[in-house]
């Protein structure tokens, strides 16, 4: 859209959040704020660019809850914030990413320069004792020398079943012995990232050499997770390193457990008011097995004068297999008869009774 507000290479693409968390000058909503503006940290440009720069270039900090009540910070992590930014691509269903317009590649140069330009103009509002300041105190990066290194690896998605593996790599990067106490842990989340509960922990204690590099090795067992799970299937896996002086170091993975997959075969070609068959599939990838599973399929234009099936919304049909043993397949055949013509989608979900 055209800025004629602003400067003329301000216009284009602008950035509004109709359910801000930041108001705008007390109005519910934020910006147009420009994505030049914002990529380039033009944080006094209108309207909001200083609050979409901050949500886009926000850091995650994690602290540690001592047991005398103290909070020890742990890390800083940019990786959850700002670094997926998506849309609908023009002309197909693809996931177009467009992260590249709204901020420089992570550690990139001209991000150093434009965080830097912001920082700046911070401190200078800061300094200001008339003005007042639109963002909070930069928190500086731990200032303690690095006495222990961690690094925690696992599968970013698992299918629903299997045991989750961890691997966790230290370091002891000083000049001397280290006695060292590791703390894995696994937690089910809500959908935003809130802890559900504490479902697994292992600990180990272990002695580093001077500069000595050790990889550990565990697993959460899918007999522990799956009673705790959440509807969203998520975990957050952590791992805590300290030392006898207290040092701490902190890493932590999310992982996403997937449902058995489905699998739906068309025939290649298919004919408009002509009935045609399609065979759904089913894997179970867990030793027990699955009863009165429920297979839910839909898709606007597939089924010929049927609207309505056992309550469910118009263009959906119901298949049931009654059981699954463990490890085990199935497949079922779907009848249609296509009253649309083009391109057309169907789309299932299934869910059990164990």
């Amino acid at each position: 859209m055209a800025r004629t507000d602003l400067l003329p290479e301000y216009s284009g693409w602008q950035a509004l959040d109709a359910t801000c968390q930041e108001k705008s000058k007390g109005a519910s909503f934020c910006g147009p704020a420009p994505v030049q503006a914002i990529k380039e940290g033009d944080t006094e440009v209108d309207y909001d660019v200083c609050y979409f720069f901050a949500a886009i270039n926000a850091k995650c900090h994690v602290w540690i809850h001592k047991a005398d009540g103290i909070l020890k910070p742990a890390c800083i992590c940019t990786k959850y914030t700002g670094n997926n930014i998506s849309t609908k691509s023009v002309g197909s269903e693809r996931c177009e990413d467009i992260t590249h317009n709204y901020k420089y590649p992570e550690g990139s140069l001209q991000e150093k320069k434009i965080l830097d330009k912001v920082y700046g103009r911070i401190k200078t509002l800061e300094t200001t004792t008339s003005s007042k300041t639109e963002f909070s105190s930069i928190t500086t990066a731990l200032e303690e020398p690095v006495n222990l290194f961690i690094q925690l690896q696992s599968n970013s998605s698992l299918l629903l079943g299997q045991d989750v593996p961890i691997s966790v790599e230290v370091f002891n990067p000083s000049g001397g012995e280290k006695a060292t106490h590791l703390v894995l842990g696994a937690q089910s989340l809500h959908y935003g990232g809130t802890p559900i509960t504490q479902l697994w922990k292992k600990e180990f204690h272990f002695i580093l050499k001077s500069n000595e590099a050790t990889t550990l090795q565990a697993s959460v067992p899918y007999s522990q997770y799956i009673k705790e799970l959440g509807e969203n299937h998520l975990l957050r896996l952590t791992a805590m390193l300290r030392d006898k002086d207290s040092y701490i170091c902190f890493a932590q993975e999310e992982i996403s457990i997937c449902d058995p997959p489905l699998i739906i075969k068309f025939p290649e070609h298919m004919v408009q008011y002509q009935p045609a068959t399609v065979e759904i599939s089913l894997l179970n990838p867990l030793t027990e097995p699955l009863e009165k599973c429920m297979i839910v399929v839909g898709g606007r234009g597939l089924i010929y004068r049927q609207r309505k099936y056992s309550g469910e919304r118009i263009g959906t049909i119901l298949l049931l297999l009654s059981h699954l043993g463990p490890w085990g397949a199935s497949s079922t055949l779907w009848q249609l008869q296509e009253w649309h013509f083009g391109h057309l989608r169907s789309a299932s979900d299934n869910s059990e009774n164990g």
